[in-house]
């Protein structure tokens, strides 16, 4: 083998180490971002935090207690084990919003009631949800508190089907997403407070 022919090649490898490095990095970097936000969100809603943060701040409204992330107001985090997912839940579920993570349905309530939520079916945020089973536990953190739940109902339903939003005596959580290839379908979980 000639040097040129040599050379061409230690040249090619160490470019591609140097472009394998910079992809590397920047997936740790928006890593450790990412586990930041959840860990300042945690802080912030400590149940110590949030006291402390009512009896000190002019708090007249939830939205007042809410922190302020990516330009959104984040209502909590909610901590899937089996999927390995853990994310921030943002007010609403604009298409901007759910671009980011998981968005809270604004008719629905924060804490007590039927907590609904929602987010993209990718491998970002919800591919995995189809996987749950019942007895599955889910943990809510939010601005009022912190709940777990336990998985007890995963149905598909229609995307106009919007019943199993409805506020509910009970506390539980209903999470929905979209069904690959069935456009018109959703994946509905629902999950009751563990007592």
């Amino acid at each position: 083998m000639s040097k040129k022919i040599k050379r061409s090649i230690i040249i090619s490898i160490i470019i591609v180490f140097i472009v394998l490095a910079i992809i590397s990095s920047f997936y740790i970097v928006k890593y450790f971002s990412d586990r930041n936000k959840i860990n300042n969100i945690y802080e912030t809603y400590s149940n110590e935090n949030i006291q402390d943060r009512i009896e000190t701040q002019n708090v007249t409204t939830d939205d007042d207690l809410m922190l302020e992330i990516d330009g959104e107001k984040v209502v909590g985090i909610i901590k899937i084990d089996k999927i390995g997912y853990e994310g921030p839940i943002y007010e609403g579920t604009t298409l901007a919003t759910l671009s980011k993570g998981v968005g809270h349905l604004s008719n629905s309530p924060y804490f007590n009631g039927n907590v609904c939520l929602a987010a993209h079916n990718t491998s970002k945020f919800w591919a995995k949800l189809n996987t749950l089973e019942n007895g599955d536990m889910i943990t809510y953190t939010s601005f009022l508190g912190t709940k777990d739940y336990v998985v007890s109902n995963i149905k598909i339903i229609d995307e106009t089907d919007w019943s199993d939003t409805e506020n509910t005596e009970d506390n539980r959580m209903t999470l929905i997403t979209c069904v690959k290839g069935q456009k018109e379908k959703r994946l509905c979980v629902q999950a009751l407070e563990k007592k």
